[in-house]
């Protein structure tokens, strides 16, 4: 017996609106595209966006982590003392992250990267529940999973918990053989990992979208077999662009002769070096630096306000140094040498836009990320109001 309507959502992180473009990726199964800014940040900024229609300022997540007095990752500094060939040793950090994770009972996303130990008693997490889960933000914020749960919509979600062959296994079989659900959501982040190691090779590139939508091809036609109407959206959260050059931003701070941590406190992101001053010398004199470095610029308060990225108290920096399109921070916290591709960039460069494509045609079209969040609650009245 054919059910009746579903919403299926698939987050492909970093495709692209151009690149999608480019190779046409799913126009058969989604032939409705629209290309969306998307915000300033990485994806621990613009998923929570996604989900719940808001700037960061709004749903307080924009770094995957803030600086403050009172942080829960304070007691990692001990372990400082370690010597650096065992403290930034990848399978190290991968063992104690899943320990973390497990003592913690942190059930959002993060990742202890390449971080000095010594920096956790300054720095804690802005994602430390499950954000596609009901209950995932602080205060009043709702995101889409909140909207599911209050209105009792049957429902299943996928994030990155879940491997992509399994999450699709799984939903092929829900869609198969119930129990029936009015929406399913399914990220995947294999694109993400893959662009930033061959972003610019069209051929591998191309093959790799080519996989995927052929995948999610087969689920889609499993859904159409089972319901008599199914509402289909492709989207992402940024895109992807080409490296071109690196900064050591960390060597240009250190000759100014601060003192780490008193004088000047640093957390050096990909694409981004965020600065907070333990007296006004030491502002001074990063400030002056970083307005006459090559390759970036100071973000005034006026750009973050703009972006929805500004916070009064400053947790996520006192000044923001953002690297221009293309030029990474190398080394930074994030690793000791430059990927290939990168994205968090200014929302402004072309290959920062995200992409939301779907089976119908959508009024008003969505012009930005947070659209997405709108876009999808539409679907579930149109659900409801189905039933």
């Amino acid at each position: 017996m054919t059910k009746d309507r579903i919403t299926l959502a698939f987050f492909v992180d970093a495709l692209g609106s151009r690149l999608a473009g480019e190779l046409g990726c799913f126009r058969e199964i989604a032939p409705h595209a629209y290309r969306q800014r998307t915000i300033l940040g990485y994806s621990c900024a613009a998923q929570p966006t996604i989900l719940t229609g808001l700037p960061p300022s709004e749903h307080d997540h924009w770094a995957m982590f803030y600086r403050t007095s009172r942080s829960e990752l304070a007691p990692l500094r001990h372990l400082d003392i370690l010597p650096n060939a065992v403290g930034r040793h990848r399978r190290f950090r991968r063992r104690l992250l899943a320990a973390h994770r497990k003592r913690s009972g942190f059930t959002g996303y993060y990742n202890f990267y390449r971080i000095p130990f010594r920096l956790f008693r300054e720095f804690d997490l802005s994602e430390k529940r499950d954000i596609y889960a009901p209950g995932g933000f602080d205060g009043d914020v709702e995101s889409i999973f909140d909207i599911l749960a209050r209105d009792s919509v049957p429902h299943r979600v996928w994030n990155w918990k879940t491997g992509l062959d399994r999450a699709l296994a799984e939903l092929s079989e829900t869609l198969a053989n119930g129990p029936p659900i009015r929406f399913a959501l399914l990220y995947t982040a294999v694109i993400d990992a893959f662009l930033h190691e061959h972003v610019g090779d069209a051929s591998v590139v191309g093959a790799a979208l080519k996989d995927l939508e052929a995948k999610i091809s087969r689920v889609v036609a499993r859904a159409h077999d089972s319901y008599s109407e199914v509402d289909l959206l492709i989207f992402s959260d940024h895109g992807m662009a080409e490296t071109k050059g690196e900064v050591d931003l960390m060597d240009a701070i250190g000759t100014l002769g601060l003192t780490h941590e008193k004088d000047n406190l640093a957390f050096y992101d990909s694409t981004m070096g965020r600065f907070w001053f333990g007296n006004e010398r030491a502002r001074t004199d990063v400030a002056e630096l970083l307005e006459n470095m090559d390759g970036g610029s100071v973000l005034s308060d006026d750009d973050l306000r703009r972006e929805g990225v500004f916070f009064d108290d400053r947790r996520y920096g006192e000044l923001v140094f953002l690297m221009d399109p293309g030029m990474l921070i190398v080394p930074s916290y994030m690793g000791a040498r430059a990927p290939r591709g990168m994205h968090g960039f200014t929302p402004d460069h072309e290959d920062s836009d995200a992409v939301l494509m779907s089976s119908a045609p959508l009024d008003p079209a969505p012009a930005s990320i947070a659209d997405t969040f709108r876009v999808m609650k539409g679907l579930l009245n149109r659900t409801h109001d189905h039933e």
